[in-house]
């Protein structure tokens, strides 16, 4: 009985056991399937974020083809900008300093464009390439203000300049005996008033944009108006003062410009007779010539930049005007398609083309580089360099 009760107890011990570690090895496997559910989870939760984060850039990010050809196109405008002015800037350094000769208002005028295409390249173009690099602004709210200073700088500088020089060309065609009167003086002021009306211009850029949250958890450099039509109206001014009133200025000079130029070559026709020699002064006679020579060439050349510039700001312009004011140009896919973001950039072409139109036309500028590049012991022996006359006409 005993043995009975003892071997039951045994079997009962073997039994529990048993139980127990049934109840271990299933704790284990429920503790196992815990930890694989929790693992799987996880990863299941890391994928949802990660495809919503992929959803959310994607909802919020870019077309990164077309990203591609607008970063290669800055580098290039920027390459090509940088080069060329710094070039022309070189040129004219060597001209004034080495060679001594007087830094005429042309090569003044010149000077100050090449500058301007320069400050373009390294404030506008430079900076919007970093930022396409990066997609979103990486900086604070400073310096997101400054930014947005510069980059408008250049542009509204470029402008003025121009327009400063078809005055000063207007004055010496269409006005040669009081532009001898109009000092190299006057033309500095003119340059100077453009320096500061630009710096002027750009103020308004420090309180529209702003370091702000676009969406959640995305910050950028982004522009707010408060009034209704803020937008619309900030767009328009900027326009109007960028390039509709220089251009305004540009055709009247310009027109005046070939008006004088024509009427200069008819009277050069007519000088063959002697008493018409005679009458006309020598102040006359060295204009008649110099408009001929010289001067056309010049003209040329300013009209050469002054095209490039109407041909490339139109398009731009005309574009930001038309999607401001028309209500349904948000969803046209002209402005969220790759060529208004193509025209945006070809605003920026003036800037790299200008310094090649200046050498191009410009033989001297282009005598000075090659001798000082290719044969240096003889740069101070070119005829070139040789010292000009002080006819007040020809100090072009």
């Amino acid at each position: 009985m005993w043995y009975y009760t003892d071997k039951k107890v045994i079997s009962t011990r073997t039994e529990v056991d048993m139980n127990i570690q049934l109840a271990e090895f299933s704790w284990s496997i429920k503790e196992c399937r815990s930890k694989v559910f929790f693992v799987l989870k996880e990863e299941t939760m890391n994928e949802k974020e990660n495809s919503s984060f992929i959803d959310d850039s994607r909802k919020d990010g870019r077309d990164e083809y077309l990203a591609k050809w607008e970063i290669a196109l800055l580098t290039t405008i920027l390459f090509v900008t940088v080069i060329g002015n710094s070039l022309v800037l070189f040129s004219i350094y060597l001209r004034r300093y080495r060679a001594r000769k007087k830094l005429s208002r042309m090569y003044f005028f010149i000077m100050n464009l090449s500058i301007a295409d320069l400050l373009t390249g390294l404030l506008n173009v430079l900076p919007q390439l970093a930022w396409d690099i990066t997609y979103r602004f990486q900086g604070g709210l400073v310096l997101c203000k400054l930014v947005k200073f510069f980059q408008t700088f250049g542009p509204y500088l470029s402008s003025y300049i121009l327009t400063a020089t078809a005055i000063d060309r207007y004055h010496a065609i269409c006005h040669p005996l009081s532009y001898c009167r109009f000092t190299s003086r006057k033309s500095k002021i003119m340059v100077y008033c453009a320096w500061s009306l630009s710096l002027i211009l750009c103020i308004p850029q420090l309180f529209v944009f702003s370091y702000q949250e676009v969406t959640p958890g995305i910050w950028d450099c982004w522009a707010t108006f408060d009034i209704k039509f803020g937008e619309r109206a900030y767009v328009t001014w900027y326009s109007l003062m960028v390039f509709l009133l220089p251009f305004i200025v540009l055709v009247y000079t310009y027109i005046g410009i070939c008006v004088g130029v024509w009427q200069s070559n008819r009277m050069s026709g007519a000088a063959d007779d002697r008493t018409y020699i005679r009458s006309v002064s020598g102040l006359a006679r060295n204009r008649s010539s110099f408009i001929s020579k010289a001067m056309i060439n010049t003209i040329r050349q300013t009209i050469a930049v002054i095209t490039l510039y109407v041909i490339t700001s139109i398009p731009f312009i005309g574009c930001e005007l038309w999607a401001v004011w028309d209500p349904e140009a948000s969803k046209s896919s002209f402005v969220n398609g790759p060529t208004f973001t193509i025209l945006a950039l070809l605003n920026s072409l003036t800037s790299c083309v200008n310094p090649w139109i200046y050498l191009s036309f410009n033989q001297e500028l282009c005598v000075i580089l090659m001798n000082y590049f290719c044969n240096r012991h003889e740069y101070y022996g070119i005829n070139i360099f040789r010292k000009p006359s002080h006819n007040c006409i020809t100090e072009r």
